[in-house]
Protein backbone atom coordinates (compact mmCIF):
# COMPACT_ATOMS: atom_id res chain seq x y z
CA UNK A 1 0.00 0.00 0.00
CA UNK A 2 2.22 2.54 0.98
CA UNK A 3 5.62 3.24 3.52
CA UNK A 4 5.23 2.62 7.22
CA UNK A 5 6.25 6.50 7.55
CA UNK A 6 3.62 8.26 5.12
CA UNK A 7 0.89 5.10 7.38
CA UNK A 8 2.38 7.07 10.28
CA UNK A 9 1.52 10.51 9.16
CA UNK A 10 -1.83 9.64 8.51
CA UNK A 11 -2.53 7.98 12.04
CA UNK A 12 -0.40 11.41 13.77
CA UNK A 13 -3.78 14.00 11.48
CA UNK A 14 -6.54 11.24 12.36
CA UNK A 15 -5.34 11.40 15.69
CA UNK A 16 -4.85 15.13 15.69
CA UNK A 17 -8.34 15.25 14.37
CA UNK A 18 -10.33 13.37 17.15
CA UNK A 19 -7.84 13.67 20.07
CA UNK A 20 -9.97 15.20 22.97
CA UNK A 21 -9.18 13.01 24.99
CA UNK A 22 -11.42 10.06 24.28
CA UNK A 23 -9.72 6.60 23.20
CA UNK A 24 -10.12 6.64 18.95
CA UNK A 25 -9.88 3.76 16.53
CA UNK A 26 -6.27 2.32 16.16
CA UNK A 27 -4.25 2.67 13.00
CA UNK A 28 -4.88 -0.86 11.47
CA UNK A 29 -9.01 0.30 11.28
CA UNK A 30 -7.65 3.48 9.86
CA UNK A 31 -5.64 1.19 7.10
CA UNK A 32 -8.51 -0.67 6.43
CA UNK A 33 -11.25 2.19 6.35
CA UNK A 34 -9.04 4.04 3.77
CA UNK A 35 -8.44 0.58 1.64
CA UNK A 36 -12.77 0.53 1.72
CA UNK A 37 -13.07 4.02 0.40
CA UNK A 38 -10.82 2.76 -2.62
CA UNK A 39 -8.11 5.47 -1.49
CA UNK A 40 -4.59 5.41 -1.63
CA UNK A 41 -2.92 7.48 1.78
CA UNK A 42 -1.85 10.40 -0.43
CA UNK A 43 -5.50 10.81 -1.26
CA UNK A 44 -6.62 10.80 2.34
CA UNK A 45 -7.70 14.54 3.00
CA UNK A 46 -8.71 16.18 6.34
CA UNK A 47 -12.14 16.10 4.88
CA UNK A 48 -12.17 13.07 4.33
CA UNK A 49 -11.17 11.73 7.93
CA UNK A 50 -13.47 14.68 9.12
CA UNK A 51 -16.46 12.60 7.73
CA UNK A 52 -16.15 9.41 9.01
CA UNK A 53 -18.62 8.43 11.45
CA UNK A 54 -17.93 9.73 15.10
CA UNK A 55 -19.34 6.98 16.62
CA UNK A 56 -16.70 4.66 14.73
CA UNK A 57 -13.80 6.65 15.56
CA UNK A 58 -14.52 6.88 19.34
CA UNK A 59 -15.29 2.64 19.13
CA UNK A 60 -19.39 3.32 19.58
CA UNK A 61 -19.95 1.69 16.50
CA UNK A 62 -18.58 -1.34 13.95
CA UNK A 63 -19.13 1.21 10.75
CA UNK A 64 -17.06 4.08 9.97
CA UNK A 65 -19.21 4.60 6.82
CA UNK A 66 -22.65 6.02 5.46
CA UNK A 67 -22.40 3.41 2.53
CA UNK A 68 -23.32 0.17 3.53
CA UNK A 69 -21.19 -1.52 0.40
CA UNK A 70 -18.30 0.01 2.02
CA UNK A 71 -19.04 -0.84 5.39
CA UNK A 72 -18.93 -4.86 3.89
CA UNK A 73 -15.90 -3.88 2.63
CA UNK A 74 -14.49 -2.75 5.43
CA UNK A 75 -15.57 -5.67 7.10
CA UNK A 76 -14.07 -8.11 5.40
CA UNK A 77 -10.84 -6.15 5.10
CA UNK A 78 -10.78 -6.16 8.99
CA UNK A 79 -11.11 -9.99 8.76
CA UNK A 80 -8.32 -10.16 6.13
CA UNK A 81 -11.00 -11.55 3.37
Amino acid sequence: MTNKNELEELYASFARIYGDGKPIRGAFELVAAIRAAGLEPDQVTEDWLKALNRDWVYGESLLPFQDPAANRLYQRILIGG
